[in-house]
C-alpha cells in the first residue's frame, strides 16, 4: 500500500512523464506473416493466441520471429496443429472482452470457431499503463476467462502474467518504478484468481505465465540486460524474448498432454 500512496503523491509527475514517453517513443508496425493455418493435414492440437501488441509481436518484423511462430515451432514434437492469432496494438482486458462479445456468434473466421484445445493470452500492459483498478481489472479479465471456458471448451487457458514494467528502458523513472509496482499487485491477483479457478473448474486448466527473463552474468544491471533483449523501442518484446516465453508456454502445455510418441 505505500507505493500506492507514493504513486498517488507523485501523480502529476507520472502523468507528464507518461505523455512524454507516449510521444516520443516510436511506433512499431505489427509483423507479416499469416495468423491462422494449420501444420499439417489432420491437426490434432489446436491453438488460439489472443491479446495484445505483444501477442500480435510488435518488435519483430515476421510472425515467425513472433509468439505466434515460435509457439508453433516450440510445440511441433506434439504433431500437427491448427493456429489463430487475434491480437490487436492498443488492446485492454476491456476491448477485448467487448470485441469476442460482439463477434462470438458472428462468421469471424476466428471467433467462429467451435472450439479451442489450449488459449493463450496476453493482456496487461495497456490496463497497467490507465487508471483502471486492479479490482475493475480482475473482474474484467474474470469475465473474459469465463467466456473463453464456456464458449471454447479448452483443455488449457494460458495467461501471460503483466511484464515486468519496471524493468522496462522506454520508462524513466518515478514512472517506471510506479508501473512496475502496479504491474506486481495485478500478478498477484491474477495469480490468486488462477488458483481459484484450478480448485473449482475439472475440465480445464489454468495457468499464470511469468516472461522467463534471467540476467546473463556479465551484464552490469537487468535493466541494461532488457535494453538489449527488447525491441528497439524499449516497450515491446525481441525476438529473444518471443522465443523464451514460447518455450516457456510449450513446457506448460507439454506437462499437461502426452506427446505425439506417446500417442503412438
Amino acid at each position: 500500500m505505500l507505493d500506492q500512496g507514493i504513486s498517488i503523491m507523485l501523480a502529476p509527475l507520472l502523468l507528464i512523464q507518461g505523455l512524454h514517453v507516449h510521444r516520443k517513443t516510436p511506433r512499431l508496425a505489427e509483423p507479416k506473416g499469416e495468423r491462422m493455418g494449420q501444420t499439417g493435414a489432420s491437426p490434432t492440437l489446436s491453438v488460439l493466441i489472443l491479446g495484445d501488441s505483444a501477442a500480435a509481436g510488435v518488435g519483430v518484423l515476421h510472425q515467425q520471429q513472433a509468439l505466434l511462430g515460435q509457439v508453433v515451432e516450440q510445440l511441433a514434437p506434439l504433431g500437427d496443429l491448427s493456429f489463430n492469432l487475434f491480437a490487436k496494438t492498443g488492446a485492454t482486458t476491456a476491448s477485448t472482452l467487448q470485441t469476442f462479445e460482439k463477434n462470438i456468434h458472428s462468421s469471424h473466421p476466428i471467433l467462429s470457431q467451435p472450439h479451442f484445445d489450449v488459449i493463450i493470452t496476453s493482456l496487461g500492459v495497456n490496463d497497467v499503463t490507465s487508471p483502471i483498478r486492479c479490482d475493475k481489472w480482475l473482474e474484467q479479465q474474470t469475465q473474459l476467462i469465463m467466456l473463453l471456458t464456456q464458449r471454447y471448451s479448452p483443455k488449457h487457458i494460458l495467461l501471460t502474467a503483466v511484464p515486468p514494467l519496471g524493468l522496462f528502458p522506454a520508462l524513466p523513472n518515478p514512472l517506471r518504478w510506479s508501473l512496475g509496482k502496479k504491474a506486481q499487485r495485478f500478478n498477484r491477483q491474477l495469480q490468486l484468481q488462477v488458483d481459484r479457478f484450478n480448485g473449482t473448474t475439472n475440465n480445464t486448466q489454468f495457468s499464470l505465465i511469468h516472461l522467463p527473463l534471467e540476467k546473463p552474468e556479465q551484464h552490469s544491471s537487468m535493466l541494461a540486460f532488457m535494453a538489449q533483449v527488447m525491441a528497439t523501442d524499449g516497450f515491446h518484446p525481441g525476438a529473444q524474448i518471443y522465443t523464451a516465453w514460447a518455450k516457456r508456454i510449450a513446457a506448460e502445455i507439454n506437462a499437461e498432454m502426452p506427446s505425439a510418441q506417446e500417442k503412438n
